[in-house]
């Protein structure tokens, strides 16, 4: 597999599906409730069919792993991830903060991947060995050493609170400089960017975490789990970005 070529196919997929997902941004439009309860709209739906549609055309042997419509072959060596919105709810609210993404596994470990805000016109792209880049900008983490001092981005207090780790959320806010609630892949891009320090996560799933996990080790960072694990991108949490934070943050997890 050619990952430079796969890269560019990735980046005009989005480009097609994205001008579906922005025809539908601050116009009215109906909400439906998923199974687990999360939001879902015509957006979200018309833009994975678009994007499905281009990767099953060009890459037939490759399986796909997508938010709304299942998984194909997903044991296939060569899987695509995809998610068409990730914020929904901020898409539907009209907050321009809501992202695109799409990565490339190999053998289960993302080998490409790219971050896409629409709203704000801005796509991060990495592949493995090349770099993370944004435009002409090669994107590089944070060198800040200490948690005291760091900003931190995390998700709502909602989600620390459901998933038993609140006290992880109080800890950080007490002892970081600034915590601000970035929401879904815009907080990982903060983290990958260097403009924050670090992004806590306290759950996501495989479409988010592989494209945020590529990018982050091609900016100098870290991806890990709450747990340590570098390798895991099935659903679950993590901690992105600066490698002194994550690591300083797993060992407070640790205890």
């Amino acid at each position: 597999m050619d990952l430079i070529n796969a890269k560019d196919a990735a980046l005009d997929y989005l480009s097609v599906a994205e001008k579906e997902t922005l025809k539908w941004f601050r116009k009215e439009f109906k909400v439906a409730l998923k199974a687990d309860q999360s939001p879902v709209t015509v957006a979200d739906r018309n833009a994975e069919t678009l994007l499905r549609k281009r990767i099953l055309q060009d890459f037939p042997h490759c399986g796909i792993i997508g938010e709304e419509f299942g998984n194909v072959n997903e044991n296939a060596e060569w899987v695509w991830t995809i998610d068409p919105i990730d914020g929904t709810r901020s898409f539907i609210q009209g907050l321009p903060l809501f992202a695109s993404l799409i990565s490339l596994l190999h053998k289960g470990e993302p080998v490409m991947g790219v971050i896409s805000l629409p709203a704000l016109g801005e796509k991060a792209w990495a592949v493995k060995g090349q770099g993370a880049w944004l435009g002409k900008e090669q994107l590089k983490v944070s060198p800040h050493k200490k948690l005291e001092g760091a900003t931190v981005a995390v998700a709502d207090i909602y989600c620390f609170s459901e998933k038993k780790c609140k006290r992880l959320f109080d800890h950080i806010s007490r002892t970081a400089n600034l915590t601000r609630t970035y929401p879904d892949a815009f907080g990982h891009l903060m983290a990958i960017r260097g403009v924050v320090d670090v992004m806590v996560d306290p759950w996501a799933y495989i479409w988010d975490f592989a494209p945020c996990k590529i990018l982050a080790e091609e900016a100098g960072g870290t991806f890990a789990n709450f747990s340590g694990n570098r390798k895991d991108i099935r659903e679950g949490n993590a901690l992105v970005g600066n490698p002194h934070l994550v690591k300083e943050i797993r060992k407070w997890i640790k205890g």
